[in-house]
């Protein structure tokens, strides 16, 4: 056969697909990180409807501004969101990611260990050092459990971190945001560190999952 026929012969295909989906065959170098194939989908499921009643209740309901009780019902309404809302919008390649319960205590171990390194940057940010220590531990508490859903999507989506970046962000900007409130000569009870910025994390998340996914 001469060498004009064998080219001839040889069949050229092309391929469009986009699903970068990680499987144990293919190889993590062909993966671009920087788009990974994990998102979210755009749809109501993703708001945490939870997060209005939980700022009603703190505003309103509970005794002064509870901290401690408030993040007694954030932790598991915000496992309860991941759950049946968050983690059923999220898509890796062309598959829904399914719920892994061994993940979701590993994942709330290292929302708790992250804890301690935003504690020392909001020190660094101007929080006091010792005499507002539990209350500025309390406050990273409730930022990173607002985290969580997103912590949990890292270890489920291949320590993929680009992906989530922009719910870690609108917490932090909800939060940073609030402060200004606290040197403001009003004299209100509610000025006291930490409470606007709990509740400016707490805004901060609630815009952060609800429009994350558009932006």
């Amino acid at each position: 056969m001469s060498l004009k026929n064998k080219r001839s012969s040889v069949k050229k295909s092309v391929s469009f697909s986009d699903d970068n989906t990680l499987t144990r065959n293919n190889l993590k170098k062909h993966v671009d990180h920087d788009n990974p194939p994990v998102y979210v989908r755009r749809t109501t499921l993703t708001v945490p409807w939870h997060i209005f009643a939980l700022l009603y209740y703190y505003i309103y309901i509970s005794n002064s501004y509870d901290t401690v009780a408030l993040l007694y019902l954030l932790i598991p309404l915000q496992i309860t969101y991941l759950v049946f809302q968050f983690n059923k919008s999220t898509v890796y390649g062309k598959k829904l990611l399914k719920i892994k319960l061994p993940l979701v205590l590993i994942s709330l171990c290292a929302t708790l260990l992250l804890t301690i390194p935003t504690t020392v940057i909001i020190i660094l940010f101007g929080a006091p050092l010792i005499e507002k220590l539990f209350e500025t531990w309390l406050l990273s508490l409730h930022l990173c459990f607002l985290a969580y859903p997103a912590v949990y999507q890292v270890f489920n989506g291949d320590f993929k971190v680009g992906l989530w970046k922009r719910y870690f962000v609108m917490i932090v900007v909800g939060a940073w945001t609030s402060c200004i409130v606290i040197p403001l000569d009003w004299d209100r009870y509610w000025q006291t560190w930490p409470i606007p910025v709990v509740v400016g994390g707490y805004l901060g998340a609630l815009v952060g999952y609800s429009i994350g996914a558009f932006i």
